[in-house]
């Protein structure tokens, strides 16, 4: 499903954080809007110009909207790789789990298909008859929730994309905290310090206690929306 930092790349060089930042809001956007392709599209965009691993979380989710279950497996795992300690990791292995199951059914489909050619023409080359009932088709999630998703479990996707984003936003507050903190150390051990310079300090504690709350919320969130998405 797939999920946003509303200040992306304090850290980031300037030339990369303005065009990173745009393509994050129209990623959040058309995530908004169940146009999973175009979101996933722009958070690649994203994760290029910046490589945070909260990104390649909100990729993965694009994909399994999108029925993806290779690409949402691959992302998953390159999420969980190149971030060791994630709050969510829990979660997130129950999702790989679930892609490797929904792509060894796709895998099962496939040979059965392949084993009974009937199944989609006859012996002659033609279309089944009118009364064999074609297979039923996958409906984008948006679609979907106009036949009939369950509230809950909309309301399950929404908490795991407000959970991403807040594990995005938690991974920023603590960049930007921990710039300021490193240069108070560094004017407090050449003696520079300054009374102006006690904001730096100021600054750094309280942007460490948002990203400790965005971690914590987020965290929550994505428990809370995994048990509502796959649980109704």
């Amino acid at each position: 499903m797939p999920v946003l930092i509303a200040l992306l790349l304090a850290a980031a060089p300037a030339d990369n954080s303005a065009q990173a930042r745009e393509h994050f809001k129209a990623a959040q956007l058309h995530y908004s809007l169940g146009e999973f392709e175009e979101a996933v599209k722009d958070f690649r965009e994203a994760y290029r110009l910046r490589q945070e691993p909260a990104i390649l979380f909100n990729i993965a989710q694009g994909y399994r909207q999108l029925g993806k279950y290779s690409d949402a497996y691959f992302y998953y795992r390159q999420y969980l790789s190149q971030k060791a300690d994630a709050p969510n990791r829990a979660e997130v292995e129950s999702l790989v789990d679930q892609m490797r199951r929904r792509m060894d059914d796709e895998n099962e489909q496939k040979m059965r298909t392949e084993r009974d050619p009937a199944a989609v023409h006859n012996s002659e080359g033609t279309l089944p008859s009118p009364h064999v009932e074609p297979a039923a088709v996958a409906l984008p999630s948006s679609a979907a929730q106009k036949k009939g998703t369950p509230p809950l479990r909309i309301a399950g996707y929404a908490a795991l994309g407000a959970g991403a984003l807040a594990e995005g936003a938690a991974l920023l507050f603590h960049s930007s905290a921990q710039s300021s903190a490193d240069q108070f150390n560094r004017r407090y051990a050449a003696g520079q310090l300054t009374t102006a310079d006690s904001k730096l300090r100021s600054d750094a504690q309280s942007k460490g206690k948002l990203a400790t709350a965005a971690l914590i919320g987020g965290g929550l969130l994505l428990i809370t929306g995994a048990v509502l998405s796959f649980a109704f």
